[in-house]
């Protein structure tokens, strides 16, 4: 029995609904904004939401000048520099592509370093015609 297991299964076997959630935080991630179902929507949210704040923990606003830093031994420089790195490889291991991950770092982190959680927003748009599915957007705030 299932009972009380968080989570939304979204009607996929574990490796199936893993790959199909990556695709959707790889592409809501690389256009800001993506058109989806409510059920994906709400399930692809907290994924995204743990890569913008590991994205949030490993920027370092000037990296080389960091890296220069750490070569000649200074240790809190190298420390953030192993943090930063580590954070970039945790995220690439679950994106599918390497310069969304230089977007999220570089691009998407800073502009919510003052923000404390809550960086999506679900829209809901109505139904799908074929099936009439409810739709949602779902998008960066």
């Amino acid at each position: 029995m299932r009972h009380r297991v968080p989570g939304n299964q979204l009607s996929k076997p574990y490796d199936q609904r893993k790959a199909l959630l990556r695709a959707l935080a790889t592409e809501l991630l690389r256009h800001n904004e993506i058109i989806t179902t409510v059920a994906k929507a709400r399930a692809v949210r907290p994924a995204v939401e743990k890569i913008i704040t590991c994205g949030k923990k490993g920027h370092v606003a000037d990296y080389p000048a960091a890296v220069k830093k750490s070569k000649d031994g200074d240790n809190k420089a190298k420390k953030e520099v192993a943090r930063s790195v580590h954070l970039r490889r945790q995220v690439n291991a679950f994106l599918y592509d390497r310069d969304v991950v230089k977007k999220v770092f570089d691009e998407i982190a800073p502009r919510y370093k003052d923000r404390k959680g809550g960086y999506t927003r679900i829209l809901k748009v109505g139904f799908r015609r074929g099936d009439a599915t409810p739709m949602a957007i779902i998008q960066l705030v």
